[in-house]
């Protein structure tokens, strides 16, 4: 750009700025730089007054010089700065004021050739010097209006060579053709200056029309990008929100499912009601995995950090997948080292995590084996999952953590899971503040490592599955959910394992029921119809019965239900569950609320 402006300066004509704003800007720069160079011109004033004093010059004649030239000077400071800023006239004819002045400045100087006329050859040619180092200064101060140096210029080099060509012989002439030379020169100079002032204003308006654009452009970026986000945000938020409504009909088809397979029926129907079971079961699987996504992204989920027990939640998901891992003649094994007891994190959420990343080797690892080992590292705990599965190209590593995606499925086998497990596990683990990498060889297996903090010496939580119990026969259930199919399959599935079950739909009716078939437990749905959560009524039906044991059914398993909840001593399932999930859930309320009232015994 440099390279440009010079080529035009010195070169041709630069493209011209034209328009009041161009013009205001010469004008300001011309009154500045004169106001700038206010005592370095009196004193050049004074210097010429000085010169010709001394080289003969009467001294009236001096004394009169410099006082009117002085006053000419400071009277051209004065209007222009009124002419600055006097915005009643046009630019136009305040600049041409601002040369009348410069002009009449420059003949104030030029005047004192006069004096030569009384000087000596050598004095007059000291005056000479010091007044064409005046006009060649007026170069910096004036160039932006070049009318106006060339006006100053002008009035005092013509002069000072007109007396010169008087004062006669070769060397009057000489001098006065060298004088009107300099001033060609100095004129020039100034031309040149003019046009490098010019490009530089041009490309000022340039980049401040290209700085505006991009700004602008930036502005739409930034609204394009705002929108995006408030487009995925509200998006999440609303599947987010859809969870419960979603959810509901599905814990029906679940529990009816599970109700109907038990049921004295043909082998014939009992295979249907298997195929209905599996389908019911991957459309589960699928839908907590959406939900689980949509809630991440809309920040819906808190971690509930505690000192976790890693062996035994190692253990738990070993027991999970082993049949799955068996069924494909696969090894699954998991080794925790003694100094890795416990680690700080969210339990469920972490084992989230480790179940994601063991259900995906296992669907990718064709044979061979599957090992979780947990290692101390200073003060983290290490824990990898690895596979001697199909690996990943080095291209397609960050690909597997994207959503839907699933390199070695390309028929989209669903069998095969679909294609969430890892974006789960990468929002979960930047949830959690877990440090992750993978490496893989395509062919030679994967291995996810996580790095985890280690607890302190409190004691740990000892997560793990569970799996269905014995024990509800005869046992006295109380339901309350407004949703009247959801009420119906909870009465299928929890009479099927042999459980007395009364239904309501509001919170009377059950206030109702505790005196008429005084129920041991209560399963409640958190989003109440009539005004109130399932926490508020579980602390009415306490009020009531205070040995009632209580489990909320919710699809919004956050931290600060989870906090509510354990603080009331009730436990919380997330829908939609099984009718395993509720005979275990149910067996440790009914016998937390024994060791309870145990207590409470032996304390009266």
């Amino acid at each position: 750009m440099a390279r440009h402006a010079a080529s035009h300066a010195f070169g041709g004509l630069a493209p011209c700025p034209t328009g009041d704003a161009f013009d205001e800007r010469r004008l300001q720069m011309l009154v500045t730089f004169s106001a700038s160079m206010r005592w370095q011109m009196l004193s050049a004033t004074v210097v010429v007054a000085g010169v010709a004093w001394a080289g003969g010059a009467p001294l009236p004649w001096v004394l009169t010089w410099m006082f009117a030239t002085i006053a000419v000077r400071e009277a051209r400071a004065w209007h222009l700065l009124r002419y600055r800023d006097d915005t009643t006239r046009s630019i136009a004819e305040r600049l041409t004021a601002a040369e009348r002045w410069t002009l009449l400045l420059g003949a104030a100087h030029g005047s004192a050739a006069l004096l030569m006329m009384r000087l000596d050859t050598a004095a007059a040619a000291i005056l000479t010097m010091v007044l064409m180092s005046l006009s060649a200064g007026a170069v910096s101060t004036t160039f932006t209006v070049l009318r106006a140096f060339v006006s100053f210029a002008s009035a005092i080099a013509v002069p000072t060579a007109a007396m010169w060509v008087l004062m006669g012989g070769w060397v009057g002439w000489a001098v006065a053709a060298l004088t009107v030379m300099f001033l060609g020169v100095q004129i020039r100079f100034a031309r040149q200056s003019m046009l490098l002032f010019q490009e530089s204003y041009a490309m000022r308006l340039e980049n401040e029309t290209l700085l505006r654009e991009l700004s602008a452009e930036r502005a739409q970026l930034a609204q394009a990008r705002d929108t995006a986000v408030q487009t995925d945000l509200s998006k999440s938020r609303f599947l987010a929100s859809a969870s419960h409504d979603l959810r509901q009909p599905l814990q029906s088809l679940l529990l009816n499912s599970s109700a109907l397979s038990r049921r004295p029926i043909d082998a014939e129907s009992r295979a249907i009601a298997g195929d209905i079971g599996e389908g019911i079961e991957a459309l589960r699987q699928m839908l907590d995995a959406l939900l689980d996504v949509s809630q991440l992204d809309a920040g819906a989920v808190s971690p509930h950090l505690q000192n976790v027990a890693l062996a035994s939640l190692l253990d738990g998901v070993c027991a999970r997948f082993r049949p799955a891992a068996l069924a494909k003649g696969l090894a699954l094994t998991h080794e925790c080292t003694p100094d890795t007891l416990a680690v700080t994190s969210d339990a469920q959420m972490l084992r989230r995590i480790l179940a994601n990343l063991v259900d995906n080797a296992i669907k990718f690892t064709p044979a061979g084996s599957i090992a979780m080992i947990a290692r101390r590292d200073g003060d983290k705990v290490v824990v990898s999952v690895a596979d001697t599965g199909i690996g990943i190209d080095a291209h397609d590593r960050e690909r597997v953590f994207e959503d839907l995606a699933q390199l070695g499925n390309p028929q989209r086998d669903r069998t095969a899971g679909h294609g969430l497990g890892l974006g789960i596990v990468r929002r979960l683990a930047r949830v959690l503040g877990i440090e992750h990498e993978m490496h893989s060889e395509p062919g030679r297996g994967t291995t996810f490592v996580l790095r985890l903090p280690l607890a302190d010496n409190a004691a740990p939580v000892v997560p793990g599955y569970r799996t269905a119990h014995p024990g509800l026969i005869a046992r006295r259930l109380l339901v309350l959910d407004d949703d009247a199919a959801v009420r119906a399959s909870y009465a299928n599935a929890l009479t099927s394992l042999g459980c007395k079950v009364v239904c309501n739909a509001s919170l009377d009716e059950a206030l109702q029921a505790l005196s008429e078939h005084e129920p041991e437990v209560a399963l409640v749905d958190y989003r109440l119809a009539d005004g109130c959560d399932g926490l508020q009524a579980v602390a009415r039906l306490r009020a009531a019965r205070p040995s009632l044991a209580a489990v909320i059914v919710s699809a919004d398993t956050t931290g600060t239900l989870r906090e509510r909840a354990a603080q009331a001593a009730v436990a919380v399932l997330r829908k939609p569950v099984t009718d395993a999930m509720l005979a275990a859930v149910i067996n440790d309320a009914l016998r937390e609320a024994g060791s309870n009232a145990s207590v409470a015994g032996a304390t009266r």
